[in-house]
């Protein structure tokens, strides 16, 4: 079948992709041969969110890199990507990327229309985020989840959002042990997991809110159309 940014690339825009690609792991498969001009793609389902580099016997090998699901294997336009950048992390990695697409073609005029798809690999499995994001979550999930969901009851309705009698749907989750019949340690797990959690969906927010900023600065974000 025909594929979006094979369509739009005809019609002549200017296709770019920077983030999850997971439609296949090879040359043949990989986003330059579906329409995209310029892509920086994470080809599998999930990796490593940093630039970890196991040391492996054969390093060329990129069907043992294929098989190794931990190692974050990318392709830039077509092309294997044999090491990341330093300091790498996957949402800042993709969110620099597309902002690097849209100033080269700001800076040699490109008057095409453009095609921009950035899906972030964040917050996707495993749990990792930098530390300065997980600290602005230090504590927050510690009371359990059904503190937290009284919480933002509450807040929704000092903000007016919802009605003052509205009442939370009995949680159905038979799967899921009480917390009061937790351990300490696995509170204590359950807690670092969603402060991680959170603090991916802020970095990733940050990212998506700096591409915004660079469109609006350059006089484009009123002329595009966002997707979420």
């Amino acid at each position: 079948m025909v594929a979006l940014p094979e369509l739009l690339k005809d019609a002549g825009y200017l296709t770019l992709l920077a983030g999850k690609w997971h439609l296949g792991l090879t040359p043949e498969t990989s986003p330059q041969a579906r329409g995209f001009e310029h892509s920086f793609a994470h080809l599998p389902a999930c990796s490593n969110h940093y630039g970890f580099e196991p040391q492996l016997d054969s390093p060329d090998n990129i069907p043992e890199f294929m098989t190794m699901s931990f190692i974050a294997l990318h392709s830039e336009d077509g092309k294997y990507v044999k090491k990341l950048p330093e300091g790498w992390y996957s949402s800042d990695g993709y969110g620099d990327k597309m902002l690097q697409y849209l100033k080269d073609r700001h800076g040699s005029n490109d008057e095409r229309p453009f095609f921009g798809y950035l899906p972030f690999t964040a917050p996707h499995w495993p749990l990792q985020a930098p530390k300065e994001y997980i600290e602005h979550y230090k504590g927050v999930y510690d009371d359990g989840p059904e503190a937290l969901r009284q919480r933002r009851l509450q807040r929704l309705k000092e903000l007016g959002m919802i009605s003052q009698d509205v009442e939370p749907h009995p949680v159905v989750a038979d799967e899921v042990r009480p917390w009061e019949e937790l351990t300490d340690e696995e509170r204590a797990k359950s807690c670092r997991a969603m402060e991680v959690f959170a603090a991916m969906v802020e970095n990733l927010d940050s990212n998506v809110g700096k591409v915004v900023d660079y469109l609006e600065e350059i006089g484009e974000l009123d002329n595009t159309f966002i997707c979420l």
